[in-house]
């Protein structure tokens, strides 16, 4: 151990003395605060004079009290070994030093911790190793595929395991992966996939087809897995050869390749149990670390689409910090040098009910009053905040706008031809849809109000105080914030309780609560992301939403995979999303935008669903002056 990290742990023995303040202690308490014999605490004391750190007058004999005075602040000798250890790369020494700090020195420490993430490139024997830090403040509970819901857990799963097939974002088509091809017969029943040879996991295993029955055995045994309703169309797996695998089905279902791209859809090995927080894929990096502070993947050579560039990435659990996002960009690019990715996020923030509980919030016009309460446009005004936009859809607006685009033009090409299959209610479902994607008219404040007053008293309500549990956070805590005060107003009476998303999912956190304000973030494919909203049973909206009504939106989704048109499949869940704001059961609240900050070295840095650089494409552009052991290229990278 440092000389100084003794006086660190010497120094919080002693939280209340001030600087150069006299404190009467024992020989043998000293010992026992530097955990020592008495001989070391006398070299580690002499140590701390010669430093100029402490005047010590030790006084022999039992009982006998010797003076201690503290001349050097506990903050700057913390500060200094902190940025000691940053110096020399050891990033999770730096972190137990900072966490075992007092609350406010460990924030301090923790702010100047943001500096060292982005890439670093270090040379060593082994050669140029490349190194990508990222911050996330949501610890993992689970890395099982059917099991995980939580953005940073999708993260790690999109680049440890793969898919038989992969979405393609920019062309909006399924693609191979896993599987080179797949055919199916017309009913949309059969559906067979021919996997390419040679596919390692990363443990040396060959990838075959029944690691692929393997998989999807084991999800639909499990009557409880969340993912299951997901892939209940399945009836019979089949494999007719190392490398084919059949799938039998109980009805049409013609977005099963779709499916088949889902996370939960992850191929695993059947030669051993899956370790839900250490997992064996066959991605480009295969995870080696899972600490509570630290996750590590390291890149896996032998991926059948060719090596990643990133040698290396590294998660940090980091807690929750006040510091300004643009403070944390200035000191982290001082030169002006960073470039800005901007990822719209898709999806948003959004209210609902526990409907699993008696209350209020059963009685519609109660439900109605809330939405009153919770006017996007307003709330967004009133916190002013530039990276927000209020929605009243949990899809995009240029989302709805090109799919109403698409849905005109086949219109008018269907009346040229034959009419199109679709429900009689179309027409009045179409003029709905046609004003949900407009921004609203800009309600006033006293409107709103006086809505929600009247509809809070056609309700059940009788007074009673209302939980509302909110995803912990600075904005979201802030919107409840400003929702309670808009209740106050009415009298409708609100207890906010901050939780853990984790908890809430995994654990039942809100089950005594009667209000959810939460969030909802899809991945590139819009109607896998809706439909998996729909029917994994981890997300938040389903964990609150009472059984009939779970059993009614499986029953919906089964008719949305029987569609073979996709327009029409998308219209299909946009209007199930409709009528599920009309019941009030859905409020949405506002979308939202992230953006990125990275060092110009850093090419092709673009943004996954779940806030995540691809890092599949991402590579380092090292620049001629750059030293040749080390190179650091900062990046701005949001909490997770």
């Amino acid at each position: 151990m440092e000389v100084i990290e003794h006086y660190i742990q010497l120094r919080k023995a002693f939280p209340n003395a001030d600087e150069e303040e006299e404190i009467h202690t024992t020989i043998g308490e000293l010992a026992e605060h530097l955990c020592c014999t008495m001989r070391n605490m006398n070299l580690i004391m002499n140590k701390f004079m010669n430093h100029g750190w402490i005047n010590w007058s030790p006084q022999r004999g039992r009982g006998r009290k010797s003076v201690l005075v503290f001349y050097l602040p506990l903050l700057q000798a913390a500060q200094e070994r902190f940025d000691q250890l940053l110096q020399g790369n050891k990033l999770e020494d730096a972190y137990v030093l900072a966490s075992t700090m007092p609350f406010s020195m460990r924030e301090m420490l923790m702010q100047g911790l943001q500096g060292q993430f982005g890439l670093r490139s270090d040379q060593d024997a082994r050669g140029r190793i490349d190194t990508l830090r990222i911050p996330q403040e949501t610890p993992f509970e689970t890395l099982d595929p059917t099991q995980a819901a939580m953005w940073g857990e999708v993260g790690i799963i999109a680049e440890v395991f793969d898919r038989l097939v992969q979405y393609n974002a920019e062309r909006q088509v399924c693609e191979p992966s896993l599987a080179v091809a797949w055919e199916s017969n017309q009913e949309g029943t059969v559906w067979t996939f021919y996997l390419h040879k040679g596919i390692r996991f990363h443990h040396g295993k060959i990838l075959d087809a029944e690691d692929v029955r393997y998989t999807f055995e084991r999800i639909l045994s499990a009557q409880e897995s969340p993912c299951r309703p997901l892939f209940d169309s399945i009836h019979r797996i089949e494999t007719l050869d190392e490398l084919t695998v059949r799938f039998a089905l109980r009805f049409s279902n013609y977005m099963f390749p779709d499916l088949m791209s889902s996370m939960s859809a992850s191929i695993l090995p059947r030669d051993m149990e899956l370790d839900p927080m250490h997992p064996m894929g066959t991605g480009p990096y295969r995870l080696t670390r899972n600490h509570p502070k630290l996750l590590v993947l390291d890149v896996f050579p032998s991926y059948f689409r060719g090596r990643a560039y990133i040698d290396r990435v590294e998660i940090w659990q980091l807690p929750q910090s006040g510091l300004v996002e643009s403070i944390i960009k200035r000191d982290l690019f001082p030169d002006g040098q960073a470039r800005s990715v901007q990822h719209e996020v898709q999806g948003g923030v959004y209210m609902t009910f526990n409907m699993r509980k008696e209350g209020p919030q059963q009685d519609l016009y109660f439900r109605q009053a809330v939405q009153q309460l919770m006017d996007p446009q307003e709330m967004v005004e009133a916190l002013a905040r530039t990276s927000v936009q209020a929605a009243y859809s949990l899809v995009r607006d240029e989302s709805r706008e090109q799919w109403m685009t698409e849905l005109t033009d086949k219109n008018e090409h269907s009346e040229q031809n034959e009419p199109m299959d679709r429900p009689e209610q179309f027409e009045h479902d179409h003029l709905f849809l046609l004003q949900a994607s407009k921004p609203r008219p800009e309600p006033s404040a006293d409107s709103s109000l006086a809505r929600a007053s009247k509809l809070l008293q056609r309700s059940c309500y009788a007074g009673q105080i209302m939980e509302v549990w909110v995803e912990e956070g600075e904005k979201m805590e802030a919107d409840m914030a400003w929702f309670a005060q808009r209740c106050e107003l009415i009298g409708l009476k609100v207890h906010v309780m901050p939780g853990n998303p984790v908890n809430a999912v995994y654990h039942d956190e809100f089950s005594s609560c009667d209000l959810i304000y939460t969030g909802e973030v899809f991945d590139e494919h819009l109607t896998l992301s809706l439909l998996t909203m729909y029917t994994f049973q981890n997300t938040l909206l389903l964990i609150a939403l009472d059984d009939q009504r779970k059993r009614e939106l499986e029953n919906e989704c089964r008719h949305v995979v029987m569609i073979r048109d996709t327009t029409e499949r998308l219209r299909t869940l946009l209007l199930l999303e409709n009528r599920l704001i009309q019941e009030a059961l859905l409020l949405p609240a506002y979308s939202f935008r992230e953006e990125h900050a990275h060092h110009a070295s850093l090419q092709d840095y673009r943004v996954r669903a779940f806030g995540m650089p691809d890092l599949r494409r991402l590579w380092v552009k090292r620049s001629p002056v750059t030293d040749e052991g080390t190179g650091s290229y900062p990046a701005y990278i949001p909490l997770w």
